[in-house]
């Protein structure tokens, strides 16, 4: 279940512990938006490895994503920590994150990029990717 967090691609990425963001109106799409922000530590020895995969994700992996109504999706680092932000626009979080789990091309890509990660030391039992509060959203 950790690996439904990864979403990073973690995509990172990854997933299904209710935020506590804040949700927003996409007018063009007449969707509710909910943003998302997690984090996660990068190993230092793997920091390269992991900008790479990165610089040229899977044609899939993106597809993937998409499919699962995430938008807007970034991964910043600074100080060993990655930090992600992404908005979801469907309307089931947790099966859309399963369904992106549980896709062949998904765990690939976690095979690659999971040992370049390490949860940091706030986060819950089992939590990869931990939940960043928003404490601040300038519309």
């Amino acid at each position: 279940m950790k690996k439904i967090i990864t979403i990073t691609l973690a995509l990172f990425l990854f997933f299904s512990f209710g935020c506590t963001n804040s949700k927003q109106k996409n007018t063009e799409q007449n969707k509710a938006v909910k943003r998302i922000a997690w984090v996660i530590k990068v190993k230092p020895e793997k920091l390269d490895e992991y900008k790479k995969l990165h610089a040229n994700p899977w044609p899939e992996v993106n597809a993937i994503l998409k499919d699962a109504n995430i938008q807007n999706y970034s991964i910043y680092y600074r100080d060993g920590l990655l930090f992600s932000y992404l908005e979801y626009t469907g309307s089931d979080f947790d099966a859309d994150m399963k369904k992106m789990a549980d896709n062949p091309v998904t765990q690939k890509w976690w095979k690659l990029t999971d040992p370049c990660q390490e949860p940091v030391e706030s986060a819950k039992e089992g939590e990869w990717w931990a939940d960043l509060e928003e404490v601040y959203h300038l519309e």
